[in-house]
């Protein structure tokens, strides 16, 4: 009982905090979710972009073969670097042209699905101080009708108006500030992984192509690891 009656206070809160914003604080609210919704599923494809320790799969490779180290990194098939390094792998035998042209239009796909939200949620993050100020202007122009229609006599009739513009711009300014915060240090960790990705695939066209003679697929049946032999 004591939970229902919290849940309805707190929806009564927002639904007095939403008649007394005005219009303008719907779009912001709807902007705001909007904009968190997109970082989320954003943060979910940058984990997703990670993949496996690149470290892990240069040890696997020196130690276990080329076939073994991809088919581990494959448990992540949606990572930025496994999706480079098939390309080296699928194409090697078209020689360095193909493996490189292959591998670029891989990088360009990735860098055009990323950047589509990330420009999206920095526009929210622009958009909501902006209709905060709309909403400001809103809240005064309501107060200036009450002055004039009622003059200075009773200020709870001001009150409204000047809750209005103070509420919108408080709300415009607590959507923007924490989702270009969080926009920052995603494009930052996104930078960083493609610049990762794209180094250490660099490094594995190389040595591809520098041990492409090399028996690397087959390492002795008895070296390999305790999964693989069960």
């Amino acid at each position: 009982m004591i939970a229902g009656v919290d849940q309805n206070s707190l929806f009564e809160a927002a639904m007095n905090i939403l008649l007394r914003g005005g219009w303008v604080l719907a779009p912001i609210f709807l902007l705001g979710w909007f904009g968190w919704f997109l970082m989320i599923e954003r943060y979910g494809y940058y984990f997703m972009l990670k993949g496996r320790s690149i470290s892990t799969f240069w040890k696997q490779l020196h130690r276990w073969g080329e076939d073994y180290a991809l088919e581990k990194l494959s448990s992540r098939p949606n990572g930025y670097f496994y999706a480079l390094a098939k390309d080296v792998h699928e194409y090697r035998d078209q020689g360095p042209i193909a493996v490189r042209n292959a591998m670029e239009a891989t990088r360009h796909s990735i860098s055009v699905n990323l950047s589509k939200s990330l420009k999206t949620i920095s526009t929210c993050a622009a958009l909501a101080p902006m209709m905060g100020l709309l909403g400001t202007v809103s809240g005064m122009v309501h107060t200036f009708e009450t002055i004039q229609q009622f003059g200075f006599g009773n200020p709870v009739l001001l009150a409204d108006g000047i809750s209005e513009a103070l509420l919108t711009t408080q709300a415009g300014l607590l959507v923007a500030f924490p989702l270009m915060l969080a926009y920052n240090y995603l494009a930052g960790c996104v930078e960083k992984v493609e610049d990762e990705a794209w180094s250490e695939a660099l490094k594995f066209e190389s040595y591809a192509f520098e041990n492409k003679g090399a028996d690397l697929a087959d390492p002795v049946a008895g070296d390999k690891p305790a999964e693989e032999e069960k």
